[in-house]
């Protein structure tokens, strides 16, 4: 199977090769639309790569991952895409068939060999530091943001701070969190699988057989939205996800209970449950090219809210600050002279 989804990878190879490639977009067959860094899209056309090729794409990941594809039956599919050559793994989500327009839509997120720090996402001085031990401590984060805004990113990076001694899980419906501790175990559900033999419930079941000193559940969806109620009572510390949402209050408010709607569990209200068992969120925002950063966070226990600007804007606002200081100033002084000329002249008339 190695050999084979090499050698079915070759018409790719030239544009998974291509330098600071951030995602490849299939929208009609025979075109790819390339995200390039700090270029944003590119679209070229490759004739080898037609619906046939991205059927067969599909039906090999699908065998490869145990799960169950089919254009009409079963059109979407959300895994795990191996490049052989740089031994990454890209998230590859694909629906294909009469459900969606020209019968393809592709979206490969590529794994890219970043060095980012937490210093990219504006987190610095003492703010950094209280993140890194809340981290450290165990408490129980959700990181808020929209697509592409660098959520798994971040989440990786403070992963790194959860100290080396700790038992962790983790489960995901596509592989994305990447830890360095040693007794750490990786867990993967099925996204869109009917009736498979395990799904989140079971494992997190599992988990509390498990004795895990911290458990890390990656993207909250509206399968998982109301196991991961249950991992907030269990007595574990360390809980950790992602969220796409607008802002941090939306984030627990709103999330959660659209994807318990959607899930088939309307009317439960959970935010004053979540308001007790979450110590904070953290917002993260794409702003254009590679530039993500944390723009807010809150503790929604005692309700404090800190917005976080980026270390120019501050200077920019320090400045503007002392520009309107040095105005009303002068302005001041301007009108503290022409009244005293105006005195001047009052009393050289009367002389």
């Amino acid at each position: 199977m190695t050999l084979f989804l090499k050698t079915l990878l070759e018409p790719l190879r030239p544009f998974l090769s291509l330098k600071n490639l951030q995602e490849i977009s299939v929208l009609k067959e025979k075109e790819l639309a390339l995200e390039i860094e700090g270029k944003g899209y590119e679209f070229v056309h490759a004739d080898v790569l037609d619906i046939q090729y991205w059927t067969q794409v599909c039906y090999t990941l699908a065998n490869m991952n145990g799960l169950t594809w089919d254009p009409e039956t079963h059109p979407i599919l959300s895994t795990r895409l191996p490049d052989l050559e740089t031994q990454r793994v890209h998230r590859f989500e694909a629906m294909m068939g009469s459900f969606v327009e020209n019968g393809i839509s592709i979206s490969i997120r590529i794994k890219r060999e970043t060095s980012h720090i937490l210093e990219d996402f504006g987190l610095q001085g003492e703010v950094k530091d209280y993140v890194v031990s809340r981290v450290k401590e165990g408490s129980s984060i959700i990181i808020s943001g929209g697509t592409s805004s660098g959520k798994t990113t971040l989440l990786n990076l403070l992963l790194q701070h959860i100290p080396r001694h700790k038992r962790i899980l983790t489960i995901e419906d596509t592989r994305e969190l990447d830890l360095p501790h040693r007794n750490w175990k990786a867990y993967t559900v099925p996204r869109h699988e009917m009736g498979a033999s395990v799904s989140y419930q079971s494992i997190i079941d599992h988990f509390m057989r498990s004795r895990p000193d911290m458990i890390i559940t990656g993207e909250l969806s509206i399968s998982n939205s109301a196991p991961i109620l249950r991992l907030l009572n269990t007595g574990h510390k360390g809980f950790m996800c992602t969220v796409h949402a607008n802002s941090p209050v939306l984030a627990l408010e709103e999330a959660f209970t659209q994807n318990l709607r959607l899930g088939g569990h309307p009317g439960i209200e959970v935010v004053p449950f979540l308001k007790k068992t979450i110590d904070f969120v953290i917002q993260v925002d794409h702003q254009g090219g590679d530039n993500r950063r944390i723009t807010a966070l809150w503790a929604p226990q005692t309700d404090t809210y800190t917005q976080i600007l980026p270390e120019n804007l501050e200077k920019d606002l320090e400045e503007d600050l002392e520009e309107d200081s040095e105005e009303r100033s002068s302005a001041r002084l301007e009108a503290n002279s022409e009244a005293i000329l105006e005195e001047i002249k009052e009393v050289s008339r009367l002389g």
